[in-house]
C-alpha cells in the first residue's frame, strides 16, 4: 500500500543553494555540501565567477545544476 505521508517524509526535492550569485549557507549546512563542491561545479560548467551565476540546485539524484545570468 501506498502512503502519501511515508512518500513525502522520504521523497526527495531539489534545493537552492546558490540564489543570485549569492551562497546561501543555510542550506549548504543543512545539504552538506560545500562552498568547493559548488566551485567544482561551476568549473564544470564553463563558469569562473560565482557572481556571474543566477543559481545551483541540489538536484534530487545529487547532481548540481548551474543556471548561468
Amino acid at each position: 500500500m501506498r502512503s502519501e505521508r511515508f512518500q513525502s517524509l522520504i521523497k526527495a526535492e531539489p534545493t537552492l543553494l546558490v540564489h543570485e550569485g549569492q551562497y546561501l549557507d543555510a542550506a549548504l549546512r543543512r545539504q552538506r555540501v560545500t562552498r568547493e563542491e559548488i566551485d567544482a561545479a561551476l568549473r564544470q560548467n564553463g563558469q569562473t565567477d560565482i557572481a556571474k551565476v543566477m543559481s545551483v540546485v541540489l538536484e534530487t539524484d545529487g547532481s548540481l545544476s548551474v543556471v548561468p545570468r
